[in-house]
């Protein structure tokens, strides 16, 4: 396999990884992809099957145990002290389901906190840096609500927001339309899929509901138990005659894939 060094448009790559641990159900077995400069990858399967935990693994927050991770050609090893932990995180942006935001926080201090700590932006510009975004993301109505007054799709938008102003290199989105009204986790994507593209940011999106990305140029991963069972495209689900994505995609409990994931 080439060396990632050698890639300079590629911005991350698992090589083989497996990550377990005997009292944690999750975990991910041989996973291997690689992301060049402004592509995607849509990662579904059920609870459980290791969709947060490659997440986790991207951003230094869990380590693999065989196989490797490199991130902009360089192996991601050598980033885990703390210092370099801090400056990997910095250009990855990461929003969860949980949003996150602070509480005793408004909306707009949410968004520019990483800023206050990581630029030297005079308070002005911060707020100008925000604005831009909360005009976007149709939120200037909140814009000094805290989080207990926001709906779950303002907070979401807000987290996005506060992931996309630091101008990240790579974003990762763990189920954060799942619970979300349809016509809004729509709007919500539109807007997005346009910054990514714009920016070229290169992109892992974590779901349980592949068929809402159909139209989107994305890889595709279906994880079961930890081991990958279909790799490809997102525009190959609906013609695909493996059984785990017919089982998954049309929300049978029929199938190779149980319903439920017990530890044992």
């Amino acid at each position: 396999m080439a060396d990632c060094a050698t890639m300079p448009e590629e911005v991350l790559r698992f090589d083989n990884v497996w990550c377990t641990h005997d009292l944690e159900r999750d975990h991910v077995d041989n996973i291997s992809f690689s992301l060049r400069r402004g592509e995607g990858l849509l990662i579904s399967g059920p609870e459980g099957s290791g969709k947060s935990l490659i997440l986790d693994l991207v951003i230094g927050k869990r380590r693999p145990h065989f196989g490797q991770i490199w991130f902009e050609g360089q192996p991601l090893e050598t980033s885990y002290d703390e210092e370099k932990l801090e400056s990997l995180r910095f250009s990855i942006g990461y929003v969860a389901q949980n949003p996150g935001l602070i509480n005793n926080l408004s909306l707009l201090e949410n968004i520019i906190l990483p800023l206050r700590y990581h630029t030297l932006l005079e308070e002005d510009e911060l707020v100008a840096a925000a604005d831009i975004w909360i005009e976007r993301y149709e939120l200037a109505h909140k814009k000094h609500q805290r989080p207990v007054a926001l709906t779950y799709s303002e907070m979401v938008r807000t987290a996005l927001i506060r992931a996309l102003v630091v101008e990240p290199r790579l974003l990762l989105l763990d189920n954060i339309t799942d619970a979300m009204c349809p016509l809004a986790a729509r709007r919500i994507l539109e807007l997005l899929f346009e910054d990514i593209r714009l920016r070229g940011i290169t992109h892992i999106i974590s779901s349980y509901h592949p068929l809402v990305f159909a139209g989107h140029d994305l890889q595709f991963m279906l994880l079961y138990r930890g081991e990958v069972v279909f790799q490809g495209k997102v525009s190959d689900i609906q013609n695909s005659e493996n059984n785990f994505v017919i089982q998954y995609c049309n929300y049978r409990t029929l199938g190779p894939m149980r319903a439920f994931n017990p530890v044992a």
